[in-house]
């Protein structure tokens, strides 16, 4: 690749991640290329698609956040490294409106985002493990759902209208980590009593 398209196309990236943070998935393309200083057509001489482009961005998110989670595997302690690497899943959220939508789904809907969401469950799962081993969390806590927890603790501020009020939040479903709930599961017909 030429030194001009490479910085054309760095350009695109980072013009990208700041408007996908602050204006979610509806960003335009033409919002993307506006502040990049590009025409339109360059986005995508090096991108087929959006969706390629959010892939492009959000992978570079995911992988940060590996880092980190990696970055906490010998923490002397399990439990708040476990916390750290949830808070920092959080945090992202806060700071990215295109990751937090993103988040909030089952699956990363963008292709080629499924196999980073895998990688990052599997690092959380290491820190997961690390803290079953240690006794201080139940033993059926695994690496998807500690990256859940991001999302739910996350989205239980906003559903307040106090987005900032998601340490409380954390700091429920850490403490719900540590203890077993031995009560039966809802049945169907009292999940649905319970929902009404």
């Amino acid at each position: 690749m030429r030194a001009d398209a490479a910085r054309n196309r760095e350009a695109v990236i980072s013009a990208a991640a700041s408007v996908l943070a602050s204006s979610g998935l509806s960003a335009s393309v033409s919002d993307i290329a506006d502040r990049a200083g590009v025409a339109k057509g360059t986005v995508f001489r090096h991108f087929a698609s959006k969706e390629d482009l959010v892939s492009a961005v959000v992978a570079g998110l995911v992988n940060e956040l590996v880092e980190q989670a990696e970055g906490l595997l010998d923490a002397t302690d399990p439990l708040q490294a476990l916390r750290e690497f949830v808070a920092a899943g959080i945090r992202l959220q806060a700071r990215d409106q295109a990751f937090c939508q993103l988040a909030s789904t089952a699956e990363l809907a963008i292709p080629g985002l499924t196999e980073r969401r895998m990688r990052l469950e599997n690092v959380a799962d290491l820190l997961a493990r690390r803290a079953v081993e240690a006794g201080a969390v139940r033993a059926d806590v695994t690496g998807r759902v500690v990256v859940g927890m991001m999302t739910a603790a996350y989205q239980g501020a906003c559903a307040t209208g106090d987005p900032g009020r998601w340490p409380y939040f954390l700091s429920l479903l850490v403490t719900g980590l540590r203890h077993a709930d031995d009560s039966p599961p809802l049945s169907p017909r009292h999940a649905v009593t319970a929902r009404a």
